[in-house]
């Protein structure tokens, strides 16, 4: 891969919440995991732990306790046929969950998945807002807590990036036919 296929594949690497009937199935999502291990973590401590949810009843159980796109006032999430075929969710040992190392390990884990899942043709969405059940839905281990929900599915909407000089600012939106808009500032307002 040369470094235009690669920025190519972060520009299409995109926050999904809508979602194809494109079964994804645990083969997959451990593969997604596969990949994350192999990234770099703080001190190699290799402290994050993934639990993968690709059943259709597990799934409809996570999908309860979580909460989507906070920019959306009015909006609780895709819909039935919508929804996620599959989730990975990334765990810490208890009372690290704010750690900022750790935060970090569950950033660039997150992000090697999402590339990982998007050179499959699928689409991601990852969600830190999700109630307290759902470490107990999950079942987790002893010590063990959620630091972050990656939504994994077939794309199901069309994103696109924009200028981050409109109207809505940096803030993403949706135009009436549904396509979902995402800011982004140029390089140059970048480079300091």
């Amino acid at each position: 891969m040369n470094g235009m296929e690669f920025q190519d594949l972060v520009a299409a690497s995109r926050t999904y919440r809508r979602y194809s009937d494109k079964r994804v199935g645990t083969t997959v999502l451990k593969g997604l995991v596969d990949a994350a291990r192999l990234a770099p973590c703080g001190n190699n401590m290799q402290l994050l732990r993934f639990r993968v949810v690709g059943e259709r009843e597990a799934c409809d159980a996570v999908f309860g306790h979580l909460r989507w796109a906070a920019l959306y006032r009015d909006w609780d999430g895709p819909e039935e046929g919508e929804r996620p075929h599959g989730y990975v969710v990334i765990c810490v040992p208890e009372g690290m969950a704010d750690n900022p190392i750790r935060l970090i390990d569950v950033g660039i884990a997150a992000q090697t998945m999402a590339l990982a899942a998007c050179s499959r043709g699928l689409g991601c969405c990852m969600l830190r807002s999700f109630d307290a059940g759902l470490a107990r839905e999950l079942a987790l281990p002893d010590g063990l807590v959620p630091a972050l929900v990656l939504a994994v599915g077939g794309r199901g909407e069309r994103v696109v990036l924009e200028g981050a000089d409109t109207e809505h600012g940096l803030a993403y939106w949706r135009e009436p036919d549904g396509t979902h808009c995402v800011p982004k500032l140029r390089l140059e307002d970048l480079l300091v």
